[in-house]
């Protein structure tokens, strides 16, 4: 992969490219992205393909794979002594579950799916950790409700404080609704009665009726 590909998110983060330049790089790293060939076994090993086998790349360890067109990356091997590796010399692989399973994700890292959940999941934690901050009821982020010493015993009575927020979160949206064809308990937020438009408009521009 170039290196201005695995350097999208720096970049990205000391300001050297927009955002933009940066989709458009995280996008182009669909094509080293090694493919499934089958599904995994029961015990996780799965059998993939490298880029150019999948018809995503060109590779000149594999000439065979040269002259796709122009739209397909040419891939650039570095020389190694020791010789190339088993993805570049073999059609498939098989790779064991433990391989990089510590940076494994089920979407691809800044692509459109990715972005879609990742920051409806992150509106969604930042809202429970407002909720749970409130000063009027868990006060989360207030180490004063904790007054004891250890990591486990701060461990479990922040637990407590989680579990009452959400039991709070859970019977405000239970109020809210209507259950068994009943009306929701608690009330709509009242509007203050405004008065009409024309009141804030010079006279004569909006004409009353």
């Amino acid at each position: 992969m170039p290196q201005p590909l695995k350097d999208a998110t720096k970049d990205l983060l000391a300001k050297k490219i927009d955002k933009q330049t940066w989709i458009d790089r995280i996008r182009a790293r669909m094509n080293y992205v090694f493919m499934p060939k089958q599904r995994p076994d029961a015990e996780g090993h799965r059998r993939v393909m490298c880029p150019a086998e999948a018809n995503r790349a060109q590779c000149p360890l594999k000439p065979r794979t040269l002259g796709r067109g122009i739209h397909l990356p040419l891939v650039d091997p570095a020389p190694n002594p020791a010789g190339s590796p088993p993805c570049c010399v073999q059609r498939t692989v098989t790779v064991p579950p433990e391989a990089g399973a510590n940076l494994w994700q089920p979407l691809q890292y800044g692509s459109e799916a990715w972005q879609r959940v990742y920051f409806r999941l992150r509106n969604s934690v930042e809202g429970i950790n407002g909720f749970a901050k409130d000063r009027l009821q868990e006060r989360l982020e207030d180490a004063g409700t904790r007054r004891i010493r250890g990591i486990a015993a701060q461990t479990l009575l922040l637990a407590f404080q989680l579990a009452h927020a959400n039991r709070r979160k859970l019977a405000s949206w239970a109020d809210a609704i209507a259950l068994g064809g009943e009306r929701p308990r608690r009330r709509p937020t009242r509007r203050r009665r405004t008065k009409p438009l024309g009141t804030w408009t010079p006279k004569g521009h909006i004409t009353q009726r």
